[in-house]
Order: C-alpha cells, then structure tokens, then sequence
C-alpha cells in the first residue's frame, strides 16, 4: 500500500511538471501556380510557370515552448526552420525572395535572372533559434532571431502586399542588407506594453552571423586581418485602437576581410594556401544606419498602412563611396466578409552620393484579394509588377494563384 502511494506520488508530480511547461509544434504550408516572367536589357527574358511555392507566406516548420520557473518568471525558446515544399530538397533549401523558382538562376528576381547567374534558391534555412526569459520585466532573448528592421518591415502589419511577391518586394526593405540583414545573432529585450508603447532593443552581429573574427597568425597587409560586425537597434511602436505606429533605428558597423590580390600563407596544419584573389580593397570600418517609420490605421472599412525608409550603407566593400537609401510603401485592404481585395504601391531608390546616379529605381504595384475558407485557410489570386529604371533596366511581373495554410 505505502509502495503504491508512493508510485502514485512521483507520478503526480511528474504530472505537475509536465503541466508547468509546454511546447508547441506550428508551420505553414503555402503552394500554388504561378506566372513569372523578368525582361533584362536589351530585351532579353526568363520565363517560368507551374507549382510552386506560394507567396502568401513564406512555408516553414517550428517548435516553440516555454516553462514556468516560478515567481512570475518562465523560460522560452523558439526554433523555426523554412522549408520548400514544392522541391525535393525541402528541408535543405528555402525559396529565395520573390525568384524565379528555377535551379541555376538567380533568386534576386532581377536582370541577374536573365543571365541565369546564381542559384534560385537558399540554403540558408534557419529562420530562427533563440532561447530566453520573460516576466514582469519583459522578455530577454538570445540566439539567431529577426531583427528590428524586419520585424518593423514584415510583421508590424504596415505592409499589406506580400513581399513574397513582385509589386511589394522592394521598398519596405530597401536597406536592409546595410542594417544587418532580416535575422542574426544578438541578444534582444522586449519591454512590457506601457500605455500602448513597447520598446525592443537589440544588439548583436550583422546576418553574417558573427561579431568579431581575428586571426593572429596572419597580420601582415597582404593577409586576413579582420572581420567585424557590430549591429544595435530600437524600435518603439505604439498601439492604441485603430492606430499603430512605429519608429525604428537601427546601426551597423561593418569591417570585412582585407587579401592581397596575390596571396599564399599556412593554414593550422603547417601547409601552404594557394594564391586568392578577392574584390574587397576597402578595409575601413563602415557603418550602415537605416531610420524606419511605420504607420496603420484602420477605418473598419478600410485599412491602410505605410512604410518610409531612409538611410545609408557608409561605403561598400570595394569603395569608400556611400550609398544612400530613400523608399516609400503604401498598402490597403477593403474587407468584405471573408473576402479581403488589397493593392500595394511603392517606390525606392538608392544613390550613388559621389555621383547622384540611382543605381536603384524601383517603381511596385501590386493588386491581390485573400479569402478565408477557415481561420487556417486561405485561398489568394495576386499579381504584381517591379520595375528598375536604374543603372541596369529590368521589369519583373508574377501572377499567382495559391492556397495557404497554417497549423
């Protein structure tokens, strides 16, 4: 009998336990049919079309899940992987950004495409992989996460196209690359809603994924000398009915690695490395900032939202010279019911400051209508149009009809 209380004893703790945390499987499965053609200069085209990945969203798999400590206090983590559903490699690549779906051309959905330069897919896969704290301090999260700049950008909700999708691809992330990427390492604290304010801060790496890397082996001009990526932001977004704004700064310095045009040196096991050549020249340390506004605003019969972005990279890799950066998006959606018809249009340039010539000039439109055929489903038709009257012509055009799906 004492034997059998006690059995009953551990198990109810174990249950207790068991109780006090929690984890979540989640993802999204997003296919449709689509359209997708891109004329370079001189006329010259790509063109592709048949099942692929949609562009409601893009597809993934996670698990998420959190623990009660006690005291208010709980620990949580967050791993999330994309996925590409519609190719046979599925967890080893994802669709890069509204590219063509086609292997061995670029997934830049530009000019590049023509040449059939680059991969149409990306294997970098990790969405995201943190661990943290919350309570009543707010959250405290450390790992590979979204930045501030996406998180304003994507998932603030001032963005109402698909940036999956030609038409409204551009403008809200224009700079990114110069603000450290959509994700990376860094440590981030989200702080308690205030009176409809909540404030993140973030530090960390840029999307090369590391801070600082020296080697001392190799200190002379012609060698590797540095690699250095420091990246810190804030943004402060405000809630209250039917307005939502957002402001967002983000810095990020970078120093890359500096080789001789000629090298040859000894790697850890004593033998010779052959001759490297490489483009990068400009070995200062730059620093790339981005200021981002967001703004919603929804009158029941409408919602509309903005994004407006402005900043500069502090030189690139091979020059001194900065680019700056200047784009504007505005979004609506008129909901009828289940049914929800929105259009996005968005301008974006970036400029050469020495030479006032836009390397970029992005003109977006783009038109679409969702509808729910359960609070997981939704059946799309979109359509949209990017155009580059910069230094290298292009025009990229994609319709797509697609089913998505959350779980």
């Amino acid at each position: 009998m004492k034997k059998s209380l006690i059995a009953m004893a551990v198990l109810a703790a174990a249950g207790a336990a068991q109780a006090q945390s929690s984890v979540t499987m989640f993802g999204i499965v997003d296919i449709g049919y689509g359209q997708h053609k891109t004329t370079g200069p001189s006329a010259a085209s790509i063109k592709s079309s048949g099942i692929m990945d949609g562009a409601n969203a893009g597809p993934r798999i996670g698990f998420r899940g959190s623990e009660d400590l006690g005291g208010g206090l709980k620990a949580n983590f967050w791993v999330e992987q994309g996925i590409n559903v519609t190719n046979d490699e599925m967890f080893g690549v994802r669709v890069g950004t509204a590219g063509h779906q086609v292997d061995g051309f670029s997934s830049a959905g530009s000019a590049a495409a023509v040449s059939g330069a680059a991969g149409a897919y990306t294997q970098a896969t990790n969405r995201q992989s943190w661990v943290g704290l919350s309570g009543g301090f707010g959250e405290v999260r450390l790992g590979w996460q979204y930045t501030n700049m996406y998180e304003l950008a994507t998932f603030g909700g001032y963005t109402m196209g698909s940036e999956g999708m030609q038409g409204a691809d551009k403008a809200h992330l224009l700079g990114a690359a110069a603000a450290g990427g959509a994700r990376a390492n860094g440590i981030t604290y989200i702080s308690p809603r205030i009176s409809g304010i909540q404030i993140r801060a973030q530090y960390g790496s840029g999307s090369a994924g590391r801070e600082s890397v020296e080697s001392s082996a190799v200190l002379a001009p012609t060698g590797l000398t540095m690699d250095n990526n420091k990246r810190m932001g804030i943004m402060a977004k405000y809630d209250a009915g039917p307005i939502s704004a957002a402001l967002a700064y983000t810095t990020n310095n970078i120093q890359q690695s500096a080789r001789a045009t000629a090298f040859t040196g000894i790697n850890a096991y004593g033998a010779l490395l052959p001759a490297t050549t490489s483009a990068i020249t400009n070995t200062a340390e730059r620093k790339g900032k981005l200021t981002q506004i967001g703004a919603s605003y929804d009158f029941k019969v409408a919602k509309v939202g903005l994004t407006h972005n402005m900043g500069d990279n502090g030189g690139s890799g091979s020059t001194t010279v900065n680019s700056s950066y200047k784009s504007t998006n505005l979004s609506a959606t008129v909901p009828f019911g289940k049914t929800v018809p929105f259009v996005s249009w968005g301008k974006a340039t970036t400029t050469n400051d020495s030479t006032g010539v836009n390397s970029e000039n992005y003109k977006l439109m783009q038109l679409g209508v969702r509808h729910s055929l359960s609070p997981r489903t939704i059946a799309y038709v979109m359509t949209g149009t990017t155009k580059n009257t910069g230094a290298a012509y292009d025009k990229d055009a994609k319709t797509l009809v697609g089913v998505f799906h959350s779980f």
